[in-house]
C-alpha cells in the first residue's frame, strides 16, 4: 500500500537543520488520518497473511511459538470489538486490560480501541489499587488473567468483584485454566468478524488511558488522544526510518507507554512483526540469558531496551550469534543510561544507542538523538520535528519569566501535537500547564548550541528503576504506617546496573527502636508491589526540612548518591578515595572524588572506569596526605 504525498520515512536527520526542513511541509499533509484506528487498520491489512505476533511463553527460544497473522489478529479484535459493544459499552466506556504479554492483550487492546477505551492496567498491583483504578475510571469491562501458575491476578481481580460494577472477562495464561463462563476467546468467537456498529472518532477524542509511566501505587491516569496518537504513528516511524520488515521484541510491560506505543500501536500500524519472548518480557532472566540466541532466530532489526536491560547485554556479549539482522542503530527511553553503557554496546555490536526523552504525558518521546548524525551519548537528541522542547525560567506562579540561555539549566517544557490534554482526575492538572499551553513535567535540563537536550536532573522526585517509575510517595505512606516512624523521605540511590533503586531515610518517634531491618521487613510485607521496596533504610536523628516543613530532598538525594559511590568505591579501590556530592550549575548534580597521593599508580583509571556505570558527572582530584 503506497504512502500518500509527504508520508515519508527515509527523510535524513543529522541535525536541527534537518528537523527544521522536514517542518517546512505542513504537519496536516504529511498525516494521513488524525483516527488511530485509521493507523492500526491500515497497518492490519497492508498484508494480511504475514505474522504479526510471535508468542513464546517460557523465554526459551527453542520453545515452540504461537503464532498469529494479520489477518487473525484483525479479526479477533472485530470480534471483541463487538463482544463489547453487545455488553453496552460506548465509545467513553474503559476497559481496564489487566493482563501480562500474552497475544490475548493486542486483540483485546485493539478491539477496545475500536469501541471504547481501552486502558492497560499494572498486572502487579494489588486489589486495594485495582479497585481504586475501576472506580475512578467507572471502567465498565476489566479483561483480566485467569488462575495462572506463577501469577497473583485473577485472585486480586477476583476479590473486588462484589465491589464494583463490571463485566469480568478472563485469558487463560500459559499453563492456566480456562474459565469457561468469562473466557475471552470463547466469547469471542461467539461474535461476528465484521463490526456490528459504525465506530466514530474525532481527532481531540480520547482514543485511551495510560499509566503516568508505569507508577507504583494507584497511579494518575494520562488521556492520549486520536491526534497524539496519530501524530507519533508517523513520527516515531520517521526518527527510526522503520518499514514493514521490521521486526522487534515487545519486551516492556504494556502499561508503560513504550510497551503500549512503541512495541503495541506503532509496529502494528506500519505492519511490522512483533516477537513476544515472555510474557514478563525482560523481566524473564531466561530471555536476558538467550538474548542473542533470540535476536538471531527471530532475526530481530529494531533492537532497545531500558538502561538496566542494556547494562546487563553490555556485560553479556554474544557468542557467534549471528547479528546481521540488527539495524545499525537503536534506542532507549531513558536519559538516566551511563554513557559508558551505550558505547560499549557500540563496540560490543556495532549498533549505535540513541537516547531518548519522554514520558506518558508526552504520548512517549518528544526527543531523540538523530538515526543519521552523533548520538552525543548523554544527550536526549534533538526535539521530534513539529514538537517544540525549550528550557525555561519560571516566576513564583509557574509561568514562563523568559526562555533560558545556551547551556543554562532551567525547567524543561513542551508544546506538540502529542500532548496530553490533562489526566483523567482534573485535580492533577493544577499546575501542569502554562498559560500558554506548555506542559510543565517536572525535569530540568538545558539545550545547547546544536539543540541537544541534556536533561540534568527532576523537580519532581520519581525514583526510576531500570526503566520503572516508582512513586516515592507509595514507600513514604507505607513506612508512616509503623508506629515507631515520625518522618519518611524516600529518594533514588545511583545504581550502576538498575540507574536507581529506592531508599529511605526516617526520623523515628521519640524513644522508639525500630532498627533498619525490622522497618525493611515491614515495608515489604505491606508496600503495594516489591519493585517500590527501598533496598535501603537509614534511620536519622532528625529529618532535613526545607523552610516550608517539608524533607529537603535534594540534600537527601545528595547523600544517597555519596553513600551508594563511597561504597562502589570502597569495593574497587579500597580506601584511598574520598567522596562529596555536591550541587552542580551545569550538571545539576556532581560527585567530586578525591585521590590520595598513597593511592596506586592505577587508582584513576579504576576509579573512571567504574563511573562510567553511573549516569553522574563527576570531577577527580588529587589531595597530598596530612
Amino acid at each position: 500500500m503506497p504512502a500518500p504525498p509527504h508520508e515519508q520515512y527515509d527523510l535524513p536527520i543529522r541535525n536541527l537543520a534537518d528537523v527544521e526542513a522536514i517542518e517546512q511541509v505542513p504537519l496536516d499533509q504529511r498525516i494521513f488520518s488524525w483516527n488511530l484506528n485509521d493507523w492500526i487498520e491500515r497497518g492490519l491489512r497492508r498484508d494480511p497473511a504475514k505474522v504479526a505476533l510471535t508468542f513464546i511463553a517460557d523465554g526459551d527460544p527453542d520453545s515452540p511459538p504461537v503464532r498469529l497473522t494479520y489477518e487473525a489478529l484483525d479479526a479477533g479484535a472485530a470480534r471483541i470489538a463487538n463482544l463489547l459493544h453487545s455488553l453496552g459499552l460506548e465509545p467513553d466506556d474503559v476497559v481496564l486490560l489487566v493482563l501480562p504479554t500474552v497475544p490475548q492483550l493486542y486483540t483485546a487492546l485493539l478491539g477496545a480501541l475500536r469501541r471504547a477505551t481501552p486502558c492497560c492496567i499494572n498486572w502487579m498491583l494489588k486489589s486495594a489499587q485495582l479497585v481504586e483504578l475501576v472506580r475512578s475510571t467507572r471502567a465498565k469491562a476489566i479483561v483480566s488473567l485467569g488462575p495462572t501458575p506463577g501469577y497473583d491476578i485473577f485472585d486480586n481481580v477476583q476479590a473486588i468483584r462484589h465491589d464494583v460494577d463490571a463485566h469480568i472477562i478472563t485469558v487463560a495464561g500459559p499453563g492456566g485454566d480456562v474459565v469457561p463462563y468469562s473466557d475471552l476467546d470463547a466469547l469471542a468467537a461467539a461474535q461476528p468478524e465484521r463490526l456490528a456498529f459504525r465506530p466514530a472518532a474525532r481527532a481531540d477524542g480520547i482514543a485511551m488511558l495510560a499509566h503516568s509511566g508505569g507508577t507504583t501505587g494507584s497511579p494518575k491516569l494520562v488521556r492520549l488522544t486520536h491526534r497524539g496518537l496519530s501524530y507519533k504513528c508517523w513520527a516515531n516511524a520517521l526518527v527510526m526510518g522503520h518499514t514493514p520488515d521490521d521486526v522487534m521484541f515487545s519486551d516492556y510491560p504494556m502499561f508503560h507507554i513504550a510497551g503500549l506505543f512503541g512495541r503495541g500501536l506503532l509496529p502494528l500500524a506500519h505492519g511490522m512483526s512483533i516477537v513476544i519472548p515472555s510474557p514478563l518480557g525482560a523481566r524473564d532472566k531466561r530471555f536476558i540469558a538467550n538474548y542473542w540466541r533470540f535476536v538471531e532466530k527471530f532475526r530481530i532489526s529494531y533492537f532497545s531496551g531500558v538502561p538496566t536491560t542494556l547494562a546487563t547485554l553490555a556485560k553479556q556479549p554474544p557468542h557467534g550469534e549471528n547479528l546481521r539482522s540488527l539495524r545499525p542503530y537503536m534506542t532507549t527511553g531513558s536519559t538516566a543510561m551511563p554513557a559508558g553503557v551505550g558505547r560499549a554496546i557500540e563496540d560490543m555490536i556495532g549498533v549505535r544507542v540513541l537516547m531518548s526523552y519522554g514520558a506518558t504525558e508526552f504520548t512517549q518521546n518528544v526527543s531523540q538523538a538523530p538515526r543519521d548524525g552523533d548520538p552525543r551519548y548523554g544527550s536526549a537528541g534533538l526535539r521530534l520535528p513539529y514538537t517544540r522542547v525549550k528550557a525555561v525560567r519560571l516566576d513564583a506562579a509557574g509561568e514562563i519569566l523568559r526562555d533560558c540561555d545556551v547551556d543554562e539549566i532551567g525547567t524543561v517544557v513542551v508544546k506538540g501535537p502529542s500532548v496530553t490534554p490533562g489526566y483523567l482526575d482534573a485535580r492533577y492538572d493544577e499546575g501542569l500547564f502554562t498559560r500558554d499551553g506548555w506542559i510543565k513535567n517536572g525535569d530540568l535540563g538545558r539545550i545547547d548550541a546544536d539543540g541537544f537536550l541534556w536533561i540534568t536532573g527532576r523537580a519532581k522526585d520519581v525514583i526510576i528503576r531500570g526503566g520503572h517509575n516508582i512513586d516515592p510517595l507509595v514507600i513514604e505512606e507505607t513506612l508512616q504506617q509503623h508506629p515507631d516512624v515520625l518522618l519518611a523521605a524516600a529518594v533514588g540511590k545511583p545504581d550502576a546496573y538498575a540507574g536507581e533503586l529506592p531508599m529511605a531515610y526516617v526520623q523515628l518517634v521519640k524513644d522508639a527502636t525500630a532498627t533498619p531491618d525490622e522497618l525493611s521487613r515491614f515495608v515489604l510485607d505491606a508496600i503495594p508491589e516489591r519493585a517500590a521496596a527501598p533496598k535501603e533504610i537509614v534511620i536519622l536523628d532528625r529529618m532535613p526540612l526545607t523552610d516550608v516543613g517539608k524533607p529537603a530532598k535534594p540534600q537527601l538525594r545528595r547523600d544517597a548518591a555519596r553513600r551508594a559511590l563511597r561504597g562502589a568505591l570502597a569495593d574497587t579501590v579500597g580506601a584511598g578515595v574520598d567522596v562529596d556530592v555536591v550541587a552542580d550549575e551545569t550538571a545539576g548534580t556532581r560527585a567530586v572524588l578525591t585521590l590520595k597521593e598513597r593511592a596506586s599508580a592505577d587508582t584513576e583509571q579504576r576509579v573512571r572506569a567504574l563511573m562510567a556505570s553511573y549516569p553522574l558527572a563527576y570531577t577527580i582530584e588529587w589531595s597530598p596526605l596530612n
